[in-house]
């Protein structure tokens, strides 16, 4: 029966169309049950496209696919085909949509979310009346948000999609948790086995101290930080301040990359704190205004090539502010063992800080170097006597054996380490401190246990 009808359609509308000239290009709808058809005016020949790939070289077709359907007629009297021609069949699909980004945020601060790109009209509804019409959008406040996409080209609008923000309560950022650690402990890094950061961890902070600073460039690497904070045979005001400075913006670098080191411990210190602690500092002065400050001080006494009193004054000052940083607040979370035995390394031995009653701490060569292996003797001079307590740290700051402790005479005194700890355990081949106080002087020297 639809057969019959379909053919009683397509002689009916033959007859109407008769006198249409042949070669020209027009489309007829008919309705058949419900489904439509097209056809083609007049022609010797046809050909049909449409959406999904269809094709047809029938005068009629069936066009049960949403979309827009396009003919092209031969004309046999002129053996020519005619330009194009086009029917739209009912609503065309939209594009498909889809939201990207994270569902939760703390309050008070937003995220961003997009829709998929394309030739697209986007329109954007959420709470308290959001509305936009951008491909991606900053949302903060909760609830839900859909988004609707128009095709351009056809003008067809999709389903719309949704997603719903939930805002969170999050504690306020802070790193009162991470502790600085002293020039001493940075330079541990540099041994190869008793490291207490892994190297990845550590070349990390060596590409962040690099790239902080001016006063020095040595293209990241962790030789280069090793170069700076490493005790060097010959120190010098400067040489000495740039060890500590660099110790500030590494803690301040590790502090921002999240480092902890193998006991779990944060590492670091927050730009944010305020330096009332620090010697010579302005209260209310932040961490990031020192560096700002220092770096530009810096700056200027590295080019100042004669170093002269006021330079070497200015280095001092520097230097003892950033061994106070380095230190860490006297009170709050940060243990205090991590700086206590390592604090006072050998970067006030420079003439310009210690007192009348100077003294020294050396291996027993006299050669200043650090390599040292169990039963070297080491010795220090007392000009004239006073209290000594002296005694083995590992590089957390945690007590291994005391080797001195008591009035001394004035002179040279020396004293050997076998390796051991007060109990008489063998320690483990590694980077030590021999550290604490001589004739009211606070000092210490880095050793090397070999076995």
């Amino acid at each position: 029966m639809r057969r019959v009808l379909i053919a009683v359609g397509v002689v009916l509308l033959i007859a109407a169309r008769a006198p249409q000239a042949f070669g020209q290009c027009s489309i007829s709808v008919l309705d058949v049950n419900g489904t439509p058809m097209l056809c083609a005016d007049a022609g010797d020949g046809w050909q049909w496209t449409g959406p999904g790939g269809f094709s047809s070289t029938d005068m009629c077709i069936t066009a049960s696919t949403p979309g827009t359907y396009t003919l092209r007629v031969y004309d046999a009297s002129t053996g020519q085909w005619s330009d194009p021609c086009s029917q739209a069949v009912g609503k065309p699909p939209g594009p498909s949509c889809s939201i990207t980004g994270v569902d939760s945020v703390c309050a008070g601060s937003s995220v961003q979310w997009c829709g998929p790109t394309g030739d697209y009209d986007y329109a954007w509804s959420g709470p308290a009346g959001f509305a936009a019409n951008t491909a991606c959008v900053d949302v903060s406040a909760a609830g839900t948000y859909s988004l609707t996409l128009t095709d351009r080209a056809s003008g067809a609008a999709g389903d719309p999609c949704a997603l719903t923000l939930r805002t969170l309560q999050c504690p306020a950022p802070h790193l009162s948790s991470v502790c600085p650690r002293p020039a001493s402990w940075w330079a541990s890094g540099c041994a190869s086995g008793t490291s207490p950061l892994d190297a990845e961890a550590f070349a990390r902070v060596a590409a962040g101290v690099d790239q902080r600073s001016a006063v020095w460039s040595y293209g990241g690497t962790p030789q280069g930080l090793c170069a700076l904070v490493g005790h060097p045979r010959h120190a010098n005001s400067m040489t000495s301040t740039k060890r500590q400075y660099a110790a500030v913006l590494a803690n301040i670098t590790a502090a921002a990359l999240g480092i902890v080191d193998y006991e779990g411990h944060a590492v670091g210190l927050d730009e944010s704190r305020t330096l009332d602690d620090v010697r010579g500092v302005p209260a209310g002065t932040t961490l990031a205004q020192w560096v700002a400050s220092t770096e530009h001080a810096m700056l200027s006494l590295v080019s100042d090539a004669g170093h002269g009193r006021s330079a070497r004054e200015a280095l001092r000052r520097i230097r003892h502010q950033a061994k106070d940083i380095n230190r860490g607040p006297e009170s709050g979370d940060c243990p205090g063992q991590f700086s206590a035995a390592m604090e006072s390394d050998d970067d006030d031995d420079l003439g310009d800080a210690l007192g009348g009653s100077a003294s020294a701490l050396a291996l027993g060569g006299g050669d200043g170097g650090d390599p040292l292996t169990g039963g070297s003797r080491m010795r220090w001079t007392l000009e004239r006597a006073g209290q000594v307590e002296v005694s083995i740290v590992d590089v957390t700051g945690r007590h291994v054996r005391l080797v001195a402790s008591g009035m001394y005479a004035a002179g040279t005194h020396e004293f050997s380490w076998d390796g051991r700890d007060d109990d008489g355990r063998t320690m483990r081949a590694g980077a030590y401190f021999v550290a604490g106080s001589i004739g009211g002087e606070r000092t210490s020297l880095r050793l090397f246990l070999l076995r």
